[in-house]
């Protein structure tokens, strides 16, 4: 976002795709990655240009977030993008895409979040031609950063390739059609970089170091009354959080923050394997996401407090001697 924000050179901006399963912190990371970049923006800005004018609005905003609706048009983005500014709704498509480059523009953003992206399918030609604006996007020096559930094997992308030299993602031309879009025919290469994010692994030293410390900055975290350190860093607590969660740090939070609350409702003031036992992993109704897109993360069930141990091998006993029987002849 840094690097394309200081090339001022005319063409299209390189765009990022953050990708994983669901629960993962994948709009979180990418949110907080983007209110960094923010920060320095605004710090910048300040230094070249006026302040705000007291009584209006702020017309400066760096990054601009928005979701892709679970039935997705381009009426329906374009939408999303205008809702964030406040800026009022075009009756047509056309209107409503002016509109979106005239808010871009105007509000000088040049970073767009679009989350949950793959909620397009693209065996709809509405989803089709919703690919086609945010490839357009792409034109209007606008780093775009795409935001969803395991994009490469979602049949979001799959017109493109990933370039060996480079690792990067690469798209070719879009055909002409019936995309409203004029210039798909001539549009040029797309290029993406990917981030993968991968929930925790409990298989190898680095995977359970780096799990038992991200429970080491919860744990800092917690103000119950009789919490101490080591209490989810220290014996069979991190096996136990991992066989819970698999891993998924959004399944963690919420166990974790239930489990808060049973300790404080029922006086024990800490987190133990029992007392988190008792506690299901309830994501609720979560009309917001849509399960179909891989949102909803499957949740492990009747998890035991203790590993079950593993069945020791048994002896061969195949030159056993057994006794009783009658010597050779």
């Amino acid at each position: 976002m840094r690097n394309n924000a200081l090339n001022f050179e005319p063409g299209t901006r390189d765009g990022l795709m953050v990708s994983g399963g669901g629960y993962l912190g994948k709009t979180e990371t990418a949110c907080d990655a983007a209110a960094t970049f923010e920060m320095l923006w605004r710090d910048l800005h300040r230094q070249l240009l006026p302040g705000p004018v007291l009584g209006t609005r702020d017309l400066f905003v760096p990054v601009a977030y928005c979701r892709t609706p679970v039935r997705a048009t381009p009426k329906g983005l374009c939408a999303a993008v205008l809702d964030f500014y406040g800026a009022p709704l075009p009756k047509t498509l056309n209107g409503m895409i002016r509109a979106v480059r005239d808010s871009l523009r105007d509000h000088r953003t040049t970073a767009l979040l679009l989350d949950d992206i793959t909620r397009l399918r693209l065996h709809r030609e509405d989803d089709q031609d919703t690919l086609d604006l945010v490839r357009e996007l792409m034109d209007l020096n606008v780093t775009l950063v795409l935001i969803g559930v395991d994009i490469p094997r979602s049949g979001l992308l799959r017109s493109g390739y990933p370039d060996p030299r480079t690792g990067q993602w690469v798209f070719p031309s879009v055909k002409a059609g019936k995309s409203y879009n004029p210039s798909a025919a001539t549009q040029t290469e797309r290029r993406f970089d990917l981030v993968d994010l991968d929930p925790f692994d409990y298989d190898t030293a680095e995977g359970m170091a780096a799990f038992i410390q991200h429970l080491a900055g919860i744990e800092d975290r917690l103000r119950l009354f009789r919490a101490r350190p080591g209490m989810l860093t220290e014996g069979g607590m991190p096996e136990y959080l991992f066989r819970r969660t698999r891993g998924i740090v959004g399944l963690l939070k919420r166990l974790i923050e239930d489990g808060c609350t049973e300790a404080i409702e029922s006086g024990a003031e800490e987190l133990t394997p029992a007392l988190l036992s008792a506690i299901p992993i309830n994501l609720g109704n979560l009309t917001d996401r849509d399960p179909t897109a891989g949102e909803i993360p499957e949740v492990p069930i009747d998890v035991p407090v203790s590993a079950p141990k593993p069945r020791r091998k048994g002896r061969n006993t195949v030159y056993d001697d057994r006794g009783g029987s009658a010597a050779g002849g």
